[in-house]
């Protein structure tokens, strides 16, 4: 059994000596008993249960890319032209001694060097019970060459997380994986209700935002919101940045993320399907119905779609 307790880690072959190649394992951390705050510090619920599975919460740059990938800026090619972000813009106009105050949204394009995205590993962890004690545990993990940035990362993600690990093969520590109930969405209540709890939770995941950002994410909900979803869903842990609109009467579900620079994604299969993928499913290319940039004409857009359907 290898314990790591370190910051993070380099070369994961380093830890990985004791197991023979190709042979598989998984990152484990056993938890003090009564678990502390580390539990929710990752994004599991309160209270949690053993089977528990959630791609973990942003805490550091680790779990950022684990959650939200990143960008490959290919300065090797020349500039192009590329959304960046809308701004609200303001305006008083004169005529004689009469003035009328104006507001509208205006897009922001720049020439940027391209970028290529670098998907999120998105690795859940599951809360597991091991001789009577919680640990939590990342999917299982094989020792082959393929796999070392993988490996590398599952480790460096755990340290971020709890401080320390330990890498427990299924020879040395077989785990039975329990039934697994992932809880990264949380349903609001029905009625007037969730506004206020979705106003809530909002102004948390953003944060200290300028009044121009707030402006513009404040105006994306209400949007959605207009066309009278049956069900809101919040984003817990990793999935705090996404937003879940259900349609009934449409079987289509929004994801809308409170980040400006993310993209609206529509699925039509039910929601207890969609909420039980994992991030990387959910986002993977193919398997929405649309992806919607937020530029101009993205209101007409998801209108046009919603609309199209409820007539079907």
């Amino acid at each position: 059994m290898m314990r790591i307790s370190k910051r993070h880690i380099i070369n994961p072959d380093l830890y990985l000596g004791g197991i023979p190649d190709g042979a598989s394992f998984r990152v484990v951390t056993v938890l003090p008993q009564p678990p502390d705050d580390q539990l929710t510090r990752a994004g599991f619920p309160k209270p949690c249960k053993v089977g528990d599975t959630v791609l973990p919460r942003t805490v550091g740059s680790v779990s950022r890319f684990n959650a939200r990938g990143r960008w490959n800026v290919r300065r090797d090619l020349p500039k192009e032209p590329r959304y960046i972000r809308t701004v609200s813009w303001k305006w008083t106009q004169y005529a004689g001694r009469d003035k009328t105050e104006h507001e509208d949204f205006r897009d922001i394009v720049r020439d940027c060097y391209p970028r290529d995205p670098v998907a999120p590993p998105s690795v859940e962890l599951t809360l597991v019970s091991i001789d009577g004690h919680w640990c939590v545990t990342t999917p299982e993990l094989t020792k082959i060459a393929a796999s070392t940035e993988t490996n590398k990362h599952s480790i460096n993600l755990m340290l971020e997380l709890f401080g320390s690990c330990e890498l427990l093969t299924s020879e040395l520590r077989p785990i039975i994986m329990p039934v697994i109930r992932r809880a990264n969405w949380r349903i609001l209540p029905p009625g007037d209700y969730p506004w206020t709890k979705l106003t809530e939770h909002i102004a948390a995941v953003i944060g200290p935002r300028s009044e121009d950002t707030r402006r513009i994410i404040w105006d994306r909900q209400e949007t959605i919101k207009s066309f009278g979803p049956d069900e809101i869903y919040v984003g817990e842990a990793g999935f705090d940045d996404y937003l879940a609109y259900v349609f009934k009467s449409r079987k289509q579900v929004v994801l809308e993320s409170v980040r400006k620079d993310n993209a609206i994604y529509v699925f039509g299969m039910n929601w207890q399907g969609v909420s039980q993928l994992s991030k990387a499913e959910i986002l993977r290319d193919g398997l929405q119905h649309a992806r919607i940039i937020h530029m101009k004409g993205w209101k007409t857009q998801l209108a046009n779609l919603l609309d199209q359907s409820r007539a079907a």
